[in-house]
């Protein structure tokens, strides 16, 4: 009996199990590999369709690179579930963000600083340099000090002078001296006559005594301090007024700073400024600041900060060079601060990338903010951020360009979605990649890499600003202009004027990339200044003159890097002595000066890391 119940509910399950099969799982068949491939990778035609993830337009019907990042080519599919996609939202593959170094940061409060460096150099104080001068014409017949940098006491006797002029006044008094009762103005004036032409008033009183000419006169330094120059030599003739020595008083020294433009907000009169000389390492001097140039030198763009200090040991000694660190409050407590790198400047709205959380692919919103001063390596927020947001740092660009190919919100893009920005950088019409140069270079296919990354320009410094992105251009100028400097600061005119070439050639080349219609007159007057600084250059004849030229060369590339958002291990440089102020670029941190050379090749300093 047990086995015939047992036998019954086993066929009862098994024919459960068969209805079960046959209303539910018969129907279907289970998807094959091939099967799946032609339903989410293949076009109308059946073909599989494979794309970038870095940049979703490109469309190839076989496997290989992208034609723009080198990036290997994915088979195309639907948008992965949990993205949000509109007009201010890019999704990238978490390969495309490891490829592009993606890096996001923190929007958070904090003390709003900005610290800055000042290049300087200790000078002479005006105030107490004393010239001695001839007063009369005469003949220079000894020197008691005849070399700079003598030391001399005041009152201490320094040159002898004969003059014909100088008898001819003794005798005169001796004359009026017989009648000094009877006409004793014309006796004062005879004696006020020598005093003037500052004989001591107890040489006066010898010559009326003795009743002896003195044929020639010495000459009293008027204060204590060093000789700064000698201007005249034994035996010379002297006019009247000329100048014979000048003497600087070193118990107090100036020290004039360099600010730039973007810094000179942050420094008023009467502000003090610590700073330091190579000459003591480790000691740190205090000044105070006693004038602000209200004139901008319009060569090295920047603006002279005078600062008086006292200098009793002579420690300080004119031509030093000076280096301060300015420490300036942006903002009474506390304010919301977002890293330089992450805003991609267009004027007061600017372009930030914000990582948008709660998604299964990293996905990044573009969003206009409001920025203010600069902090340190910050800018405060005015709006369009909160605490707490992620925000890209590192590979910013090449996030913008992305999002600029897809006609979405980017720094170019002000309309997305209407395809108006697309037609100058949209590679989807191209034919296929067989057809293409995949024959590259590792050069220029890491160029191509590269394009785009930038470095953030403070919003005082470029009120002018492009923003056009042109890093293929801008590295093949560096490239050029690097080792045009290089051999200025080697006195070979030969190569400098071999690599001025290739340099030249790029910026001639290049104007059609200045076509925007958006900032068409700053690309004008930008490309027209620096072709008017490369013919001067290639005018020069010497080397003296193509080292003026490369001064414009710099301040041009300068404005291009700082203003098209260069990203790079560049240095910009200052010297305070050439020309009034003159600033390069460098590849390495070591001061290597173009415009000395081999004279004075240490001479500057490095301003700060591009």
């Amino acid at each position: 009996m047990k086995t015939k119940n047992i036998l019954i509910y086993s066929a009862l399950i098994l024919g459960g199990l068969l209805l079960g099969y046959l209303f539910f799982g018969g129907s279907s068949e289970p998807q094959t590999l091939e099967e799946h491939i032609s339903e989410t990778h293949t076009n109308e035609e059946g073909e599989i369709v494979y794309t970038c993830s870095m940049h979703p337009q490109i469309r190839e019907n076989e496997p290989g690179n992208c034609p723009i990042c080198g990036m290997e080519l994915i088979p195309a599919g639907d948008s992965e579930s949990g993205t949000l996609e509109n007009e201010y939202t890019l999704t990238m593959t978490n390969a495309a963000v490891k490829l592009a170094e993606i890096q996001t940061s923190l929007v958070e409060y904090g003390d709003a600083v900005h610290t800055f460096t000042l290049p300087g150099k200790v000078v002479e104080n005006q105030n107490n340099v004393s010239s001695v001068t001839a007063h009369f014409p005469g003949r220079i017949r000894d020197l008691y000090v005849d070399y700079e940098g003598t030391f001399v006491q005041e009152g201490q006797k320094m040159a002898s002078v004969y003059s014909p002029q100088l008898i001819a006044a003794q005798q005169e008094l001796l004359e009026t001296v017989k009648y000094k009762e009877q006409n004793p103005r014309l006796y004062e004036a005879a004696k006020q006559k020598l005093r003037l032409w500052e004989f001591p008033e107890s040489t006066i009183n010898a010559i009326e005594r003795s009743g002896e000419i003195m044929t020639e006169l010495d000459f009293f330094s008027p204060v204590s301090g060093y000789v700064s120059e000698v201007a005249i030599s034994r035996e010379e003739h002297v006019m009247e007024g000329g100048l014979m020595y000048r003497v600087v008083n070193l118990s107090s020294v100036w020290v004039d700073f360099q600010a730039f433009e973007s810094n000179v907000a942050n420094i008023e009169e009467g502000d003090n400024v610590q700073f330091s000389v190579e000459a003591f390492p480790g000691q740190q001097f205090e000044a105070e600041v006693i004038y602000v140039d209200p004139f901008l030198n319009n060569d090295s763009r920047s603006v002279t900060i005078r600062t008086r200090i006292e200098n009793p040991r002579s420690m300080l000694k004119p031509g030093m060079l000076a280096r301060a660190n300015i420490r300036s409050e942006v903002s009474e407590g506390e304010a919301l601060l977002v890293p330089r790198s992450a805003v991609m400047w267009t004027g007061k709205r600017s372009i930030v990338y914000v990582q948008v959380r709660g998604t299964d692919t990293p996905t990044f919103e573009a969003r206009e903010v409001e920025i203010g001063q600069r902090a340190g390596e910050y800018y405060v927020v005015e709006s369009g951020l909160q605490q707490g947001e992620l925000v890209v740092t590192n590979g910013t660009f090449k996030i913008d360009s992305a999002a600029q190919l897809n006609d979405k919100l980017s720094m170019m893009n002000r309309e997305p979605g209407t395809g108006t920005n697309r037609s100058a950088h949209d590679h989807g019409n191209m034919e296929s990649g067989a057809e293409m140069d995949m024959d590259r270079s590792e050069d220029q296919t890491e160029i191509d890499h590269s394009q785009h990354q930038s470095m953030v320009s403070t919003p005082e410094d470029t009120a002018d600003e492009s923003t056009h992105l042109h890093s293929v251009h801008l590295d093949a100028l560096v490239e050029s202009y690097l080792k045009m400097k290089t051999a200025l600061t080697q006195d070979d005119l030969e190569q400098a004027k071999n690599h001025l070439q290739v340099f030249a050639k790029e910026v001639k080349n290049s104007s059609e990339m200045n076509d925007h219609k958006e900032h068409i007159q700053q690309h004008e007057n930008h490309h027209q200044a620096m072709l008017n600084a490369v013919q001067m250059a290639e005018n020069s004849t010497n080397i003296k003159a193509l080292r003026s030229a490369f001064k414009q060369i710099s301040a041009e590339l300068i404005t291009a890097l700082e203003n098209q958002n260069y990203e790079g291990d560049l240095f910009k440089q200052y010297c305070p002595m050439y020309e009034g102020g003159s600033s390069w670029i460098s590849d390495k941190k070591d001061i290597e000066n173009p415009f000395y050379g081999t004279q004075m090749h240490n001479c500057g300093e490095t301003v700060e890391q591009l």
